[in-house]
């Protein structure tokens, strides 16, 4: 599935349980394959459900919201969020599944994290960013800016 067609904020619903499979792309520093946790989702609008690489943020999220047991996560709706990075250089797509209830925060290593809405977590994150009137914005005065620039 080309996960550029998926909107942030689009449902979703985890139709299968989560099975480990092999990488055929991805290997550890031994070079054996990583193992993907996939898992059939049907995304709202779309015809069929899909094969999807469940990345460990929205795996944390469904053990921490229904329980280990992948059986569980089955016919719960999510919330898609989707997020364009770099991975090796190459741009990809990140896809988030949330549980209701839940958001995507930044935690204090950067990494992407999905906690309760309102947990110590999201407090945290929401204090690490500065707010608008915090923002220090550097003013310029005519005499620092060189009179020699070329344009």
């Amino acid at each position: 599935m080309d996960k550029n067609v998926l909107k942030n904020g689009q449902r979703a619903k985890i139709v299968s349980e989560t099975e480990p499979t092999p990488s055929k792309t991805f290997t550890d520093s031994q070079g054996n394959p990583q193992i993907q946790n996939i898992a059939k989702v049907r995304f709202e609008g779309q015809p069929e459900a899909v094969n999807v690489n469940l990345n460990r943020a929205t795996i944390n999220a469904l053990v921490d919201a229904f329980g280990e047991d992948s059986m569980k996560w089955q016919g719960n709706y999510l919330t898609t969020e989707v997020e364009k990075v770099r991975v090796g250089g190459r741009a990809v797509v990140a896809l988030y599944l949330i549980p209701s209830g839940y958001e995507k925060i930044d935690n204090a290593d950067g990494y992407a994290e999905i906690v309760k809405k309102g947990s110590v977590e999201a407090k945290q994150a929401e204090q690490g960013r500065p707010q608008a009137d915090e923002v220090e914005i550097p003013v310029f005065e005519d005499r620092d800016i060189p009179s020699d620039l070329p344009f």
